[in-house]
């Protein structure tokens, strides 16, 4: 990984651009990461395949993917409830849910293996804001972990709660609460940049 620093500036364009929307922000840098990264995402689908070809076709997208990489790889590890200390947020638990598609065996699978890795994605410390993203699987994140406040460095979207995360995952329970999956994750380790 790249030992520089991300400039506030640049590092603020990055969270912007990020909570841009799902579609036209998170997704297609997500995207980016992971072709930074060369980890594939959790399970294929032609969107996933979209969103990363865009991100090689917008070198800005690469960029802020690897800002936000580079900055991940430099902020502090807390546990949930230091988070919302931290940024006086409503929950100390960091979560997001998933809704229901094509994909949730695939899901299902990756998450037996007991490992996933996700080089960047977003919880928020608001459990309404994380259960608007689906409720077929909610992902919780205990222990430690690191994490970027986009709305802190953005200016934008407090409300949103919304924190920067990503690495590779322990699985440390997976429980249905009615319809619903909880997955409770563990963070272990960085998602290294390998492609230049």
């Amino acid at each position: 990984m790249d030992d520089r620093a991300p400039t506030a500036d640049q590092l603020a364009a990055a969270c912007a651009a990020w909570q841009g929307g799902r579609d036209v922000g998170s997704s297609p840098i997500r995207g980016g990461a992971r072709i930074l990264t060369r980890l594939p995402h959790y399970f294929t689908a032609e969107f996933i395949t979209t969103y990363e070809q865009r991100a090689l076709d917008e070198p800005s997208i690469l960029d802020d993917a690897r800002t936000l990489l580079s900055a991940l790889e430099q902020s502090p590890k807390r546990a949930g409830d230091g988070w919302q200390i931290s940024l006086d947020a409503t929950s100390p638990i960091a979560k997001r849910g998933i809704k229901s598609g094509a994909q949730d065996s695939q899901i299902l699978d990756t998450l037996r293996t007991g490992r996933i890795a996700m080089p960047l994605w977003g919880v928020s410390l608001d459990p309404d804001v994380a259960a608007s993203f689906g409720r077929r699987f909610t992902f919780v994140l205990e222990d430690e972990f690191p994490a970027i406040p986009a709305w802190v460095h953005s200016g934008a979207k407090a409300e949103e709660q919304e924190l920067i995360t990503g690495g590779v995952y322990e699985v440390t329970d997976m429980s249905d609460i009615d319809e619903t999956t909880e997955v409770r994750l563990r963070w272990t380790g960085h998602c290294e940049i390998t492609q230049e």
